[in-house]
């Protein structure tokens, strides 16, 4: 089962976690890759030190897009691919589900997904080969803002987390351990 996250309201990527530590306190595996997050962020911490969940992330922070030169682009588009691949190669590797039929073993979080999308950041031929190739046996987790509209299709669940208040508004920033 394929889901999506998305919305300008605070939460897609807690959601995608939230989900992740379950499936892995069932005993079950996890890969859970980030785009464009180079910084080091809670989540990560504490998904790292967690049996059976594997992080795969990229390790330089670029920053916003408007910042990037175009090496930064090249760099963080080749980057962006390779968690592709990667993403790819553990599906088709994937053996299916639990024999004794207790659902999927295998979850797959795509995490901010969407805004290397928008920015042509990754080769979405690939994107679109890994959600056509997802057996319902796989949970697929993708968050983000503005999904694409094949991103929607291709999703059993959708959830669109609406924003109506928040401190950034006061010009509150983002606060260790609360927003990352």
């Amino acid at each position: 089962m394929i889901h999506m996250y998305a919305g300008d309201g605070k939460g897609k990527t807690s959601a995608a976690v939230g989900m992740a530590i379950r499936m892995a306190g069932a005993g079950k595996e996890v890969l859970f890759t980030q785009f464009m997050k180079g910084n080091e962020s809670s989540e990560i911490r504490i998904l790292e030190s967690i049996p059976g969940i594997r992080v795969l992330k990229i390790e330089h922070d670029y920053g916003f897009y408007r910042y990037m030169s175009d090496e930064d682009k090249l760099e963080i588009t080749e980057k962006h691919n390779q968690i592709l691949e990667e993403i790819l190669r553990t599906i088709r590797h994937f053996s299916g589900i639990d024999p004794e039929g207790n659902g999927p073993e295998l979850m797959i979080v795509l995490d901010e997904i969407t805004y290397p999308c928008r920015c042509n950041l990754l080769d979405e031929e690939l994107l679109k080969q890994i959600l056509d190739e997802t057996p319902d046996t796989v949970e697929l987790v993708m968050t983000g803002r503005n999904p694409k509209e094949y991103m929607v299709k291709h999703s059993d669940y959708w959830s669109d987390l609406e924003l109506r208040k928040h401190p950034y508004e006061k010009n509150v920033v983002a606060r260790y351990g609360v927003e990352f």
